[in-house]
């Protein structure tokens, strides 16, 4: 009866452990805060395939982007956005400087010359702030797939809810 009972016990966690894998996948990819927030807010976060976005990320993968229509949004200097540039195209840069010029917000992307590449950015122009980013692999492709499936379908908010 002991062999059985513990048994079982293993074969229970390690049913847990393999099938957390993926969100402890992503909790490292992206960080814990996050991860809970993710869940608090789904629809402020969306995995973006990162088909060589230039400047920053020659090697494609994927981006998690919190989006700019989430309520908490916010850019501090380093953070890095994604927005479309004045030729209409997608970029990705970090912002080294915020200011604001006649009641309008406008940042500064960092650029490899000394020039302000596209000049100022606009909050229209921005789609969001990238929160992470990790290379394409059939691990982490299954990982974020579920991540996505599952904040969008599970009331997971309520396990990390204070009592």
């Amino acid at each position: 009866m002991k062999k059985k009972s513990i048994r079982a016990i293993i074969k229970l966690c390690a049913f847990f452990i393999i099938v957390n894998l993926p969100f402890l996948t992503v909790t490292y990819l992206l960080g814990i805060d996050t991860f809970i927030d993710s869940f608090n807010h789904p629809n402020a976060y969306q995995y973006i395939k990162n088909d060589i976005l230039c400047p920053i990320d020659k090697k494609g993968g994927y981006i998690i982007l919190e989006k700019s229509t989430y309520q908490g949004f916010s850019i501090k200097d380093g953070d890095i956005i994604l927005y479309y540039t004045i030729n209409d195209t997608v970029e990705q840069r970090p912002i080294y400087q915020k200011t604001f010029e006649n009641g309008v917000k406008t940042y500064y992307p960092t650029t490899d010359t000394k020039d302000h590449g596209d000049g100022p950015i606009y909050d229209y122009q921005i789609i969001g702030k990238i929160k992470g980013s990790f290379d394409e692999n059939i691990w982490n492709t299954l990982c974020v797939q579920i991540w996505d499936i599952s904040i969008d379908n599970l009331n997971a908010a309520a396990l990390f809810a204070n009592p």
